[in-house]
């Protein structure tokens, strides 16, 4: 019999297993990210992610689409969630050290429509800038660190490649902008990225998405996984916190 803690979803495309996160898996994210990864003392096992202090908010890069009726942006909410799956192993290829958190947002707007897009946190590594960058390079490292727009772009091109490959076409971009998280709107958290290891995040855990049926597709059976919930908290960061 498993280990209680083992959790195993049957995807209808194989059997997925997450294990819990060890501490030098969670030390991977706590690296790079930009503000804290701290334990979640109301759930056990449970991690915060932290997307904010006071006015102080960490930053992604938006890839908003045109709006749509609620119906319509339900569906490529779904199919986004399946594409940030897909491009994984191809987005791995690229070898970047820091931290990738891809998500779908979901917006409501007071018209009734939706925007239903992508949005990409990043904690990066240095070495993920090219030794001789061009202006397109460096385009978003002055606001979120050296290293993240080339980490951004990667992963917009795995997702192509995902679309592409499973035949989901992607719908027109309009803006690729940073935006702070709040402005951003609803976010689906289910998969981060530190360095050469994918984990599941999604808190609480809904074995029942289609999301995990292409995460098995993509060709994992096996991840680690560590709930984690946005957290926010009043005032500025205190210097030299300590990570998780």
């Amino acid at each position: 019999m498993d280990p209680p803690d083992i959790r195993i979803i049957d995807t209808g495309f194989g059997t997925l297993e997450l294990l819990p996160a060890t501490v030098d898996q969670l030390r991977g994210i706590a690296r790079y990210w930009p503000m804290e990864l701290l334990r979640d003392l109301e759930e056990e096992g449970g991690f915060g992610l932290v997307f904010q202090h006071g006015d102080e908010e960490v930053f992604g890069i938006k890839l908003q689409p045109p709006d749509l009726d609620e119906q319509s942006a339900r569906g490529v909410h779904h199919v986004n969630r399946a594409l940030i799956a897909a491009a994984l192993p191809s987005y791995l290829e690229r070898g970047h050290r820091g931290v990738m958190v891809p998500c779908a947002y979901y917006k409501e707007k007071p018209s009734g429509l939706v925007e239903s897009g992508f949005a990409f946190f990043v904690g990066p590594d240095p070495t993920s800038q090219p030794p001789s960058p061009t202006p397109e390079d460096v385009l978003f490292d002055s606001q979120l660190g050296a290293g993240a727009t080339r980490m951004v772009f990667d992963m917009i091109a795995a997702i192509a490649v995902a679309s592409r490959e499973l035949r989901r076409p992607l719908l027109p971009v309009i803006g690729v902008e940073p935006r702070p998280r709040l402005a951003i709107g609803g976010l689906a958290l289910q998969l981060a990225v530190a360095g050469p290891q994918v984990l599941a995040i999604e808190s609480p855990l809904q074995e029942d998405q289609p999301v995990w049926r292409y995460v098995a597709h993509a060709g994992f059976s096996r991840l680690p996984y560590a709930p984690m919930k946005p957290m926010s908290f009043p005032g500025q960061p205190p210097p030299g916190m300590p990570h998780e």
